[in-house]
Order: C-alpha cells, then sequence, then structure tokens
C-alpha cells in the first residue's frame, strides 16, 4: 500500500455486525479506520480496545481496533451501516467531518438511502453498495462470520464515477472481493429482492431463513411479495428476469441456520427495519394506482406486533430429572437437536412452570411425580440453538418404568456415572449441578 493509501482515514458510522466486518479488514490492512457504534458492543471495544473476529473461513483472530461514539475530525471515506430508519440523522452530522474530495459510501439495506446521502454530500461524493453476507455480533465485541462477504458498488449517480477507482484501491488493499457496477440501480433492486424474500417474513414467523425456504407455503408466499417488488423495479427502469432472481431466493444449505438482521434486531429489542425495506415496493405502486397486497399485510402485520414499543422475551420450558437409585431418566429426543435429553419442554401460555414440568414428564415418559423440588434456572442464550429458550429444571424421584411418549423416540435409565455422550442442549451441566446437590 502507498503512503497515501495508508493515510487515508475511514469512519464506519453505524459499526455492528456488517460495518465492522468491513472495519476489521480496513484495520488490517493498514488504514487508520475508526468504528462509530454504540450500547454495550461499543462499551466492550473501547475497554478492551480490540474485537474478538470468529470466522469458519478466515478464521478466529483479535483485532486491535478504535472504537467511538461519534465522529471526530475529518474523515476521507464515511461509511454509512445504519438502518434506514437512522440515515438523516447521521448523514446531517456526518457532512460536516466528510474532507472537501471525500466521498461517502452506502453499506445499507434498500433502494432509497443513496439519494439521501446524495441530499446531503452531493451527487459527485456518494457512492452505493450491495452486501451479500452471513454475519452477526455473537456477544459485545465479538464478531461471528459464517456466510458469503462479497460487494458490489459503484457510483449512484455519474457525477461521482471518479470515486470508484479510490474505492476499489481500499477494497484491494484490504484483501477484500468486489465488482463494480454499471448501474448500482439495478443492483439495489436485485438486493432488495433477497431482503423482501427474506427479512420480513423471517421476523414475522420469528424463523431462520432455510427453515422458511424449506417450506413451500412460505417459500410461495416470499415468491408472491418477490413479484410485487419486481412491478415496483419496472417503475424505476429495472427489469430483472427471473432467471437472476429466483436462484437468489432459493434455498441453500448456508441459510439452513441464518438470521436476518430484522430477526437479530426484535431478538435485541430494536427496531426492525421496516419501512426501509418494504415501503418502497408499496409506495410505488400505490402512486401508480396499483396495490402490493402481500407485502402490504406483511408490513402492517409487523407494525402491530412490532410497533414502537414492544417486548421479545425468550421462550421458557421445563424439565425434570427424575432419579432411581443411581441412575436418572433421559429421553432420546426424535426432532432437532437430537441426542439423549432430561425429560421436559415447552411452558404453555396460562401455565405455572412446575405444572409444565409435570406435564412434560407424562407426556414423554408416562411417568406421573407427586413432588418436585427446583434445582435451578438455566438460562445461556447459546443453550438451544433453535433460540433463546431459559429453562427452569426440577428433580423428583420414581421406581415407575417408562414408556416412551410425544416427541420422545426411547426412554430409559442410565447410571449417573455413565451418561451418554450425545447429551442435548445444556443437560451434561445440569446433571452435573445436580450431582453436586444430591450426590450418587
Amino acid at each position: 500500500m502507498d503512503k497515501s493509501a495508508s493515510n487515508k482515514r475511514i469512519a464506519v458510522v453505524g459499526a455492528g455486525a456488517i460495518g465492522c466486518y468491513y472495519g476489521a479488514f480496513f484495520t488490517k490492512a493498514g488504514f487508520s479506520t475508526e468504528l462509530i457504534a454504540r450500547g454495550a458492543h461499543l462499551k466492550a471495544m473501547q475497554e478492551t480496545g480490540r474485537l474478538v473476529f470468529k470466522s469458519r473461513i478466515h478464521g478466529d483472530s483479535v483485532i486491535p481496533v478504535k472504537a467511538a461514539g461519534e465522529l471526530s475530525g475529518e474523515y476521507d471515506v464515511i461509511i454509512c451501516a445504519v438502518k434506514s430508519q437512522d440515515t438523516e440523522t447521521v448523514c446531517a452530522d456526518a457532512v460536516k467531518h466528510l474532507k472537501k474530495n471525500g466521498y461517502a459510501v452506502s453499506f445499507q439495506n434498500g433502494v432509497e438511502n443513496p439519494a439521501l446521502l446524495e441530499k446531503y454530500f452531493g451527487k459527485d461524493r456518494v457512492l452505493a453498495a450491495s452486501l451479500y453476507i452471513g454475519v452477526w455480533i455473537e456477544s459485545p465485541g465479538v464478531l461471528k462470520h459464517s456466510a458469503f462477504g462479497s460487494i458490489t458498488f459503484g457510483a449512484f449517480s455519474d457525477e461521482s464515477k471518479e470515486k470508484e477507482a479510490d474505492f476499489a484501491d481500499i477494497l484491494a488493499a484490504s484483501h477484500l472481493k468486489y465488482d463494480i457496477a454499471e448501474s448500482m440501480k439495478y443492483i439495489l433492486w436485485k438486493k432488495l429482492i433477497w431482503n423482501i424474500a427474506y427479512n420480513p417474513l423471517s421476523a414475522l414467523l420469528e424463523s431462520t431463513c432455510g427453515k422458511m425456504a424449506k417450506d413451500s407455503e412460505v417459500f410461495s408466499l416470499m415468491v408472491k411479495m418477490v413479484k410485487e417488488t419486481l412491478a415496483a423495479a419496472r417503475m424505476e427502469g429495472v427489469e430483472i428476469p427471473e432467471e437472476e432472481w429466483m436462484p437468489l431466493i432459493a434455498h441453500k444449505d448456508s441459510l439452513d441456520d441464518y438470521k436476518t438482521s430484522m430477526l437479530i434486531d426484535i431478538q435485541k429489542n430494536r427496531q426492525p427495519e421496516l419501512d426501509g425495506i418494504l415501503m418502497p415496493v408499496i409506495s410505488r405502486l400505490e402512486a401508480a394506482g396499483k396495490s402490493a397486497p402481500y407485502c402490504e399485510t406483511v408490513y402492517r402485520s409487523l407494525k402491530f406486533k412490532y410497533g414502537r414499543i414492544f417486548v421479545y422475551t425468550p421462550r421458557i420450558a421445563a424439565d425434570v430429572i427424575v432419579r432411581k437409585g443411581d441412575y436418572v431418566l433421559l429421553v432420546e429426543r426424535k426432532y432437532e437437536p437430537k441426542g439423549w435429553a432430561i425429560p421436559g419442554g415447552f411452558v404453555e401460555y396460562g401455565e405455572k412452570t412446575e405444572d409444565a414440568a409435570v406435564r412434560e414428564l407424562i407426556e414423554e415418559t408416562g411417568i406421573k411425580a407427586d413432588s418436585i423440588t427446583l434445582l435451578g434456572i438455566y438460562s445461556d442464550p447459546s443453550r438451544d440453538k433453535r433460540g433463546h429458550v431459559a429453562s427452569a429444571v426440577y428433580y423428583t424421584e420414581s421406581n415407575a418404568e417408562p414408556v416412551a411418549g410425544d416427541d420422545a423416540k426411547t426412554a430409559k435409565f442410565f447410571p449417573l456415572d455413565a451418561l451418554p455422550s450425545d447429551l442435548a442442549f445444556d443437560h451434561a451441566k445440569i446433571l452435573a449441578d445436580y450431582i453436586k446437590v444430591k450426590p450418587v
């Protein structure tokens, strides 16, 4: 990298998952990069001065970073990676911090953000980018990368074409693959297709992408929403053929456990990016005297479910450890996540956890517990790969013989000192805790 490039000062505003991913590569390449973040994630990076980077593609590493809560001084490049609803507020401040010969780049969902950036920075100083990447904040200060990583960028208006070469140099020096688009309008509408298909429904159904794409009824709804998006794109002079958009939304193994940004937002009690993704379609068709019934229904449903104030909480489960002498009862699960587990299941609405524990024990093993004692509450967000589940764990004793039922494939007693190796969830830890309370 030449000296002029290494002296470039880059700010990534809205340094969540995507912003930190690219900011990490810029930092490693030697660019003076500042991650403008907020909340616990900002605090963690400031306290440690580092970002923990976990990637099944690039490997794990710890990257020294400079994190701040606001912009300071002037920058050569300002990357806008905030949610659409925050774009205007961020731009009003950022325009005071961009050098005269600098430029801004939109790393955002939707098709309307680059025009907002042009409003503040001018048509000659704005690039737009489309990114496909599986990345999320695993915990404050920890970035997890699972899939993709491509970036397509280009001038949003012809006036900013001369900025393309400079940003290409930054990406190349950072060892990031990229393409320069002839028409960013086409690229952004194409990216919106993926977002329309997956983001809103993943939030409404509280589902990972792969699960939705595998379900024929849900996938049919995704296609209907995409066709409304195609109609809106045509009004902008953008025609996207089926041979391009259908593979884009089709199921891929890498999407099986992938959570969209909108689903992650609601799980963290943040406002989802509804308007930025759905309204470009709804408003354009409405202005033409047409309708987008599928997109509008999903939009209104999400607005109702996740309005200005909403609470998104973990699901609650109840489990029962059943002991007979020095043996403990386990069930072999029929469904994912498979393995041997303590009998239990989800608490139904209006049900006490202790009642749910007794009910689940009967349903899965046929054993009725006359009395149960609370061992503890287990609530680690990573204990269940299906989502955040907090479990109330009880214990009891019984000499009854189990009969597997419900979602239990098999039910049988195991010696406490010879438990199976494939225990599901965090049940190895739970049983270890139990043995401390009730030794063998």
